[in-house]
């Protein structure tokens, strides 16, 4: 039987296949603790912890602007979901950083860089890198300027479509 064979899975069937892998990456990650988008948002004085915007409970999803828990070292990346390593975003801004995380060392740098070399499509791209642009482009890439026009615009957007 070939995949061209195998039936397509709905959309709930497949975002309940990734939810329960993102559980078990989360179990095998370490310890979890329980908390709530309030409790994170009181200890962070609900301001975004991307865009540094003030956050408002009175959003709800999908309002970009409404609160979201954002894992600082993601889940994928081994991140463990406790309170020490999450914090309050935007659930726009949340959205706009996926599973990114800006590179904060050199040795991050080179690593990411190593990757890049063994990809031949973009081995002379990674070539001409150096750890500090790498990283100096990263923060760039992550900064709270960026995430503000970002979230600016989804808010825009949203609001649109919902007249």
């Amino acid at each position: 039987m070939s995949n061209a064979d195998l039936p397509v899975p709905r959309r709930s069937e497949a975002k309940r296949a990734q939810d329960r892998r993102r559980r078990e990456r989360m179990r095998s990650n370490g310890s979890i603790e329980r908390f709530t988008v309030e409790e994170i948002g009181e200890r962070d004085g609900w301001v975004c912890g991307l865009c540094q915007g003030p956050v408002d409970l009175a959003h709800q999803h999908p309002d970009p602007r409404s609160p979201s828990i954002d894992h600082i070292r993601t889940i994928a990346a081994g991140g463990t979901d406790t309170r020490d390593n999450v914090r309050l975003t935007h659930w726009g801004c949340n959205h706009e950083r996926n599973d990114s995380t800006p590179l904060g060392t050199v040795e991050e740098a080179e690593s990411q860089r190593a990757v890049l070399l063994r990809i031949p499509a973009l081995r002379a791209y990674a070539e001409g890198l150096t750890a500090e642009d790498m990283i100096r482009r990263s923060q760039a890439f992550h900064s709270p300027e960026r995430y503000r026009a970002k979230l600016a615009r989804r808010v825009e957007r949203y609001e649109r479509e919902r007249r």
